[in-house]
C-alpha cells in the first residue's frame, strides 16, 4: 500500500484590493457662479419691491425755534446755561441790565447833554411861573378895584344915584375875575409840583443814572433745548442782535421730499417709516401736504442733472414719546419711505 503525505508548502490565497474611490474636488467657479446669480436676484427683487411698492423719500428734521433778542440794548450778566442744556418753561437763563449804557467817555457826555436839557426845562418852567404869578398879582389888583367899586356902587345906588343894574353888571365882572384867579392858582400849584421832578441833578447823580441799574432775569418761553449761545457774560447785545436761541422740543417736524410721480400716495394721515443716520427706524404720520411743489435742498439734488421739483410734506411723530428721540437729530438728513401696499 502506498503511503500518503500531505503537501507542507504554504498556500497563497490571492486576494484583489478594492478600488479607491477618488473625492469628488469642490467647483469652485460653480460656487462662485450661483453665489453671484443669487446675489443678483436678491438685489432684482430687492429693487423690485422698493420701486414697486415703497415710495422714498428725502427729509430733514427740524425744530421750531426763539430767538431771544431784545427791543433795547442789554448788557449780559451772568449766563445760567451751556448749549445743548434742556430747558423748561420759566427756567431762568441770564440775567442782564436793560439800560443805556457805553463807555465813560460817552457815559459822561450823556450825563452832561441830561444836565443841560433838564436845567433848560427847569428855567423854562421857572419862567413860565414867574409869568403866571405876574399875571396872578395883576388879576388880583383888578379883583380889588373891582370890588371897591363895588362898595361905592352901592352906596351910590342908596342914595338912588344909579340903578340896581349897575350893582349887577359889576358883581358879574367880580365874579369872573375870582373864578380866573382860582383856575390861576390851581395851575400855578401844578407847576410848582412838576417843577420838582425836573430840578437838574449833579454830575454824579447823572453818571449813575446814564449807567442804569435795571437788573432783570430772562426765564425760557418754552420747553426746549439751548441752541447758539451768542453772547458772553459781561457783553452788549444790539437791538439787532440775538442773545441765544432755543429750540422747542415740544415741536418737533421733518420736512420730506417726494418726487413728483408719488403724489396719488402723498396723503395727509398717511403713516410712514423714517429711517435715521444710525439705521433706526421710527414711524410718523404725515400732518400737512404743502399744495405748491418747491426745489429740495441741496444736498437732496442729484450733481449736475437739472433741478427736480419736488411734493413737500410736514411729518410729525405718533406720540410725545417720539418727539425725544427726534430732537437728537435735529437737523440730520433722514430717509422717508410710504408704502405703495
Amino acid at each position: 500500500m502506498r503511503a500518503f503525505s500531505f503537501q507542507r508548502k504554504v498556500a497563497v490565497i490571492r486576494t484583489l484590493k478594492e478600488p479607491k474611490i477618488k473625492k469628488k474636488k469642490v467647483n469652485i467657479d460653480r460656487l462662485i457662479y450661483f453665489g453671484l446669480i443669487a446675489i443678483l436676484i436678491t438685489f432684482l427683487i430687492r429693487y423690485s419691491y422698493n420701486k414697486l411698492a415703497m415710495i422714498e423719500g428725502n427729509g430733514q428734521i427740524l425744530m421750531d425755534k426763539v430767538d431771544v433778542n431784545f427791543t433795547q440794548d442789554i448788557r449780559v450778566q451772568h449766563i445760567n446755561i451751556q448749549e445743548g442744556d434742556t430747558v423748561k418753561y420759566n427756567q431762568q437763563l441770564f440775567s442782564y441790565k436793560q439800560s443805556a449804557f457805553d463807555n465813560d467817555a460817552s457815559l459822561i457826555l450823556q450825563a452832561q447833554k441830561s444836565q443841560m436839557d433838564a436845567t433848560k426845562n427847569a428855567q423854562k418852567l421857572a419862567f413860565e411861573i414867574q409869568q403866571k404869578y405876574i399875571h396872578l398879582n395883576a388879576l388880583l389888583s383888578q379883583l380889588e378895584y373891582l370890588k371897591s367899586v363895588e362898595s361905592q356902587l352901592i352906596k351910590l345906588v342908596m342914595l338912588d344915584v344909579y340903578t340896581k343894574e349897575k350893582i349887577d353888571e359889576i358883581q358879574l365882572d367880580v365874579q369872573r375875575k375870582e373864578i380866573e384867579v382860582k383856575l390861576l392858582k390851581n395851575e400855578l400849584y401844578l407847576l410848582d409840583k412838576q417843577k420838582q421832578f425836573i430840578n437838574p441833578l449833579d454830575g454824579k447823580s447823572m453818571l449813575s443814572n446814564g449807567n442804569s441799574t435795571h437788573d432783570n432775569t430772562y426765564s425760557s418761553p418754552i420747553n426746549g433745548v439751548i441752541g447758539q449761545i451768542l453772547k458772553s457774560e459781561n457783553e452788549s447785545c444790539y437791538k439787532t442782535e440775538n442773545v441765544m436761541t432755543i429750540h422747542n422740543t415740544d415741536d418737533v417736524f421733518i420736512k420730506a421730499y417726494f418726487p413728483l410721480k408719488a403724489l396719488e400716495h402723498i396723503k395727509q394721515g398717511e403713516t410712514i417709516d423714517v429711517l435715521f443716520p444710525d439705521n433706526s427706524i421710527s414711524k410718523g404720520i404725515i400732518n400737512k401736504v404743502y399744495i405748491a411743489t418747491y426745489e429740495a435742498p441741496d444736498e437732496f439734488q442729484k450733481t449736475y442733472e437739472p433741478t427736480e421739483r419736488n411734493i413737500l410734506a410736514e411729518i410729525i411723530p405718533l406720540n410725545d414719546i417720539q418727539k425725544s428721540q427726534w430732537a437728537s437729530y435735529h437737523k440730520l438728513n433722514v430717509k422717508v419711505e410710504i408704502s405703495r401696499l
